[in-house]
């Protein structure tokens, strides 16, 4: 089991002049790639960690894990922006967006992601909060996204991300049957390489506009202060969060 210092792990979501809370301008995210030090930082995707935690490899002290969600359009060009800076990434995708929605990448560029050396992995099929569905449903949603992902890149697919962050003991366990290894959560709290016994969950941080370089900066160096702050935010916003979440489940169609 390797060790080392904790880690974070970073969820980025869309890139672009428009969006929402989490979606980042061009140069935000280039700055904070550029920021002064990176060039000390070992940036790596769910594979990269993977293969770690697998081997008795002494974590980097300065190491982060990056992972880019929902698969929009802009996914390409975050995939350029990485190389240029020598950092991998994983990206993970919703099927059903990727099959027919608007603003969101196909099967070709999943593949194009791929060979280009990117780590992929699934958010489910419709994206709809795991914790609220059935036993059922949720084995079919983390089951039929796996096999599709696994037709379009040809390989196996371990890695998963909770759509919304929504995920408890229940999803955890039944993705692990499915066959995924690393679990992608929105818990913001740093990861002990330590504990890490595959299979497992990964913490993450998820990315927002409004964080300032400053910010951005504890994030990745591990402060207390910033996950304490974070952890006792969403504590506080548990349950609204669910209640909302469920409301808008019940209204999307079953598969």
């Amino acid at each position: 089991m390797p060790r080392g210092n904790k880690f974070a792990c970073l969820a980025y979501h869309a890139i672009g002049a428009h969006g929402g809370r989490f979606t980042l301008s061009k140069r935000q995210f280039h700055a904070q790639l550029a920021l002064r030090g990176w060039e000390a930082v070992e940036i790596d995707g769910f594979e990269g960690l993977e293969h770690k935690l697998q081997s008795s490899y002494f974590l980097p002290p300065r190491y982060v894990v990056l992972t880019v969600d929902d698969g929009r359009e802009s996914a390409l060009w975050t995939a350029d922006a990485l190389a240029k800076h020598n950092a991998q990434a994983t990206f993970f995708f919703t099927r059903d967006k990727c099959l027919s929605q608007p603003g969101y990448i196909r099967e070709t560029d999943i593949r194009e992601l791929r060979k280009r050396g990117f780590s992929v992995g699934t958010q489910g099929t419709t994206n709809r909060g795991l914790t609220f569905l059935s036993e059922a449903q949720c084995i079919t949603e983390l089951a039929q996204s796996k096999r599709w992902l696994e037709d379009v890149i040809g390989e196996e697919v371990r890695y998963m991300a909770a759509p919304g962050g929504f995920i408890n003991a229940r999803v955890t366990g039944w993705a692990y049957e499915c066959g995924y290894t690393l679990v992608g959560t929105a818990k913001e709290w740093l990861n002990s390489p330590e504990t890490m016994l595959l299979p497992h969950k990964v913490n993450r941080v998820y990315v927002q506009r409004s964080f300032s370089r400053h910010t951005f900066r504890r994030i990745v160096q591990g402060y207390p202060s910033f996950y304490v702050r974070r952890r006792v935010r969403d504590l506080s916003l548990y349950i609204p969060k669910q209640l909302f979440r469920r409301a808008s489940t019940e209204r999307l169609p079953l598969p």
